[in-house]
């Protein structure tokens, strides 16, 4: 009962944050089909522990992705080979730099398939990063909270 009661309250977790991103993708006047962070969110709320999800992993992945997605731009211009060869460039620069998130793929094949301006790289991509890790580390502290009421 426990760990399902655990379950709920990171799903209810994941839907907060969902709608955090939506509402702060409407203010910004951002279309949500290139805010990259459903899968990150979800990865985050619902595995919290695992190492995909701490930090470093989100932080530096969503960061590294979209460099290889401005290099694959840059040095073939916005399309389908583009973008592959960002998302496949981005992998490599996560493994080396041991700051694998998978969900960050996204922002190479954004970037790089669509030609994104610089600027993306801060806003949405470092900012939701930011604002996604402390706001699911802050959700874990609930958590951690209400354990003990989970186990009675």
């Amino acid at each position: 009962m426990r760990q399902v009661a655990i379950w709920f309250y990171r799903a209810i977790g994941t839907g907060v944050a969902i709608a955090i991103m939506e509402l702060l993708a409407r203010t910004a006047h951002q279309p949500l089909a290139r805010v990259p962070f459903v899968t990150s969110i979800v990865l985050t709320m619902a595995l919290p522990d695992s190492e995909p999800a701490q930090p470093y992993p989100v932080i530096g992945g969503h960061l590294l992705s979209c460099a290889a997605g401005f290099a694959a731009l840059w040095l073939s211009g916005p399309g389908e080979v583009s973008s592959a060869s960002a998302v496949g460039l981005a992998a490599l620069l996560m493994l080396l730099a041991r700051a694998m998130h998978p969900p960050a793929g996204i922002d190479a094949f954004l970037v790089a398939g669509l030609g994104l301006p610089a600027s993306w790289i801060v806003s949405p991509v470092l900012l939701g990063a930011l604002l996604l890790v402390a706001f699911s580390r802050l959700w874990m502290l609930g958590e951690h909270r209400l354990t003990p009421l989970f186990s009675r």
